[in-house]
C-alpha cells in the first residue's frame, strides 16, 4: 500500500489520526467512559505509529540507495510502483547506480582497454610498415625496373590503405557522436531494419504504439551490426523483439546461428576483438558505447533455442 499509493496513504493516515484526536477531545469533554478513552487512545497511537513509518519510508529508501553505492553494491534494484513521484524516484535511483557501477567498470577496465590498443596498433602498424620500408629501400636503390616499380608502387599504396583503414576504424571508435533523443517510433524503425534484408528471415515483433525516446540512426546501427554479424555466424533466421517490462524499454536480437562461448561473451566488445579473418573488431565495441550514451546497457547470452541473443536496455 505504501509503495503503491505513497502520498494518499500519508493523507488518510493524517485525517484518520486527526479525527481520532478529535474524538479523544469529544469523549474527554463529555466525560465518556475509561474503556472509551483506552481504546480512542490506543487507536490513536496505533495511527501514531502507521504514520511515523509511512514517514520513515522515504528517507529508509535514500539511506538503503546511499549505503549501496557507498558499500559499491551494485546489485540492489528498487522495484516497480504504481505511485508515479516514487516511480520516477526510483528510476532515477537505478540509473545512477547503473551509471555509477558502469564508470566504475570503465575505469577499471579503460588501462586494460589503452594497454590493448596500444599493442594491436602497434603490431598492425608495424606488420604494415614492414614492407613499405623494404620495398621503398630497393626503390631507392634503383634495383627495380619499371613494371617491377609499378608493381612496388601498388604494393606501397596497398599497405597505405590498410593502414588507413585501420586509422579510421580507431577513429570513429573515440569519436563517437553525442545521441540526439527523439520520441522514435519503434515499429517503424525496426521495419526500416527489415527492409533492408528483404532476402533474409527477420521477424519483428513489437506493439504498434511503442515509442523511444533514442537517436534512431545510431540504435539502427547497432541493429544492422547485430542481424550481419548473426548472418555472419551462419544463422538462417533472426528475431528482433521489443517490450518494456517494468516500464524499462528493451530490444532483444536473438538468432538461430553458431552462437558465442559463455567465457567469449564479453571479450567480443572489446575493441578491435574479432574472429573474423575480414572484420574490424569495432562493431560490437561501437555498438556498446552507443548504447552506454544512451543511458543503456549492452549485453549478450546463450539463446534458448540455440545461437545468440543479444539485450539492448533504456535504463534512463
Amino acid at each position: 500500500m505504501i509503495q503503491r499509493h505513497y502520498h494518499f496513504y500519508i493523507l488518510i493516515l493524517s485525517l484518520l489520526l486527526l479525527a481520532s484526536g478529535g474524538f479523544l477531545v469529544w469523549a474527554w469533554l463529555t466525560q465518556a467512559r475509561l474503556s472509551v478513552l483506552v481504546l480512542g487512545g490506543l487507536f490513536s497511537l496505533f495511527l501514531l505509529y502507521r504514520l511515523w513509518q509511512a514517514s520513515s519510508f522515504l528517507p529508509n529508501q535514500v539511506k538503503l540507495f546511499l549505503s549501496s553505492i557507498l558499500n559499491k553494491d551494485m546489485s540492489s534494484r528498487f522495484p516497480q510502483t504504481r505511485d508515479k513521484e516514487l516511480q520516477q524516484m526510483y528510476r532515477n535511483m537505478n540509473y545512477i547506480m547503473h551509471t555509477y557501477s558502469q564508470n566504475v567498470t570503465d575505469l577499471e577496465t579503460k588501462k586494460i582497454y589503452y594497454d590493448r590498443i596500444l599493442r594491436i596498433m602497434t603490431h598492425e602498424l608495424r606488420n604494415s610498415m614492414t614492407p613499405i620500408i623494404s620495398v621503398s629501400e630497393d626503390m631507392l636503390s634503383n634495383a627495380y625496373s619499371s613494371e617491377e616499380t609499378q608493381e612496388a608502387v601498388q604494393v606501397i599504396h596497398g599497405q597505405c590503405m590498410s593502414i588507413k583503414l585501420f586509422l579510421d576504424s580507431y577513429h570513429e571508435l573515440t569519436h563517437l557522436r553525442k545521441p540526439i533523443l527523439t520520441a522514435v517510433s519503434v515499429p517503424q524503425m525496426l521495419g526500416h531494419v527489415q527492409q533492408l534484408y528483404p532476402d533474409f528471415s527477420l521477424t519483428i515483433q513489437c506493439a504498434d504504439a511503442m515509442t523511444l525516446q533514442c537517436d534512431e540512426s545510431l540504435i539502427r546501427q547497432i541493429l544492422v551490426n547485430l542481424v550481419k554479424n548473426a548472418r555472419e555466424a551462419s544463422a538462417t533466421t533472426v528475431t528482433i523483439t521489443a517490450t518494456a517490462p517494468n516500464g524499462i524499454p528493451r530490444i532483444t536480437v536473438a538468432d538461430n546461428g553458431t552462437g558465442i562461448p559463455e567465457e567469449m561473451r564479453e571479450e567480443i566488445f572489446l575493441p578491435f576483438y574479432t574472429s573474423k579473418e575480414s572484420g574490424s573488431g569495432i562493431g560490437l565495441a561501437l555498438s556498446r558505447q552507443i548504447m552506454n550514451l544512451h543511458g543503456g546497457t549492452l549485453t549478450c547470452s546463450a539463446h534458448e533455442k540455440k545461437g545468440a541473443l543479444f539485450i539492448l536496455e533504456f535504463l534512463r
